[in-house]
């Protein structure tokens, strides 16, 4: 299984929270790497500053949609698809699970896992941002350079992550995260990226759906230390 790390981490935390695993049913990522849509950073080769005050920028400054190719380990590689709202500050992730999504509220604080097969949300707390790396981290992470991933210049940052491992980000200077890598194996590389607004409803948990909590909860005293809990 996938380490719990970075963005796949939240990704795979639902998953586990969700009784399912991470080879679902999608097959190998599809390839193509070209960036489209609106606003967004600067193009490739022009790597900007990647950072506000020369930390990194944890969570998207614009409505964006991201495929990544996910390393599931033994040779297999997985498809993932991110979209991120920036008014209502909620990110919306399909894994490689058939029949299940997550979606995140950070002004709320509440990660859902919507699994479609019994109508059923698991709610736990939500990480601190889109990145997966807790928020305090920005102040200690160390520059490594730059590079060009889908098209789309990023810089590389290591910063610890909730679990007190070292892992390197690759960036924009607008927080779209393209790259990850623990221990030298890279986790997750964006194969697509497109800038544009996102449907509103996508974002939405559906209605008439058994919610059922799992771990800490926003508000509680485990939730008010800003680290997700282990799921049961």
């Amino acid at each position: 299984m996938m380490r719990r790390t970075t963005l796949a981490g939240a990704v795979m935390l639902a998953l586990c929270t969700a009784g399912a695993g991470a080879a679902g049913a999608a097959g190998p990522a599809a390839g193509g790497a070209a960036a489209t849509g609106g606003a967004g950073p600067t193009a490739a080769g022009t790597a900007g500053p990647g950072a506000v005050g020369d930390r990194p920028v944890l969570r998207p400054l614009h409505d964006v949609d991201v495929i990544y190719a996910l390393d599931a380990g033994g040779g297999t590689t997985l498809q993932e698809r991110m979209r991120w709202d920036v008014a209502s500050k909620r990110l919306r992730i399909e894994p490689p699970t058939a029949e299940l999504y997550v979606i995140i509220d950070f002004s709320a604080r509440r990660m859902s896992t919507v699994r479609l097969g019994d109508k059923l949300v698991l709610e736990t707390m939500a990480p601190d941002n889109t990145a997966g790396v807790p928020d305090a981290a920005a102040a200690a992470a160390v520059r490594q350079g730059t590079d060009t991933v889908a098209g789309l210049a990023c810089t590389e940052w290591d910063m610890t992550d909730a679990a007190g491992e070292v892992v390197r980000l690759c960036l924009t200077s607008d927080g779209v995260l393209l790259r990850a890598y623990s221990d030298g194996r890279r986790l997750l590389s964006a194969e697509t990226v497109h800038y544009g607004p996102v449907d509103a409803t996508l974002f939405e948990v559906p209605a008439g759906y058994r919610h059922e909590q799992r771990g800490p909860q926003p508000g509680s005293p485990q939730g008010a230390s800003g680290k997700p809990g282990a799921t049961p």
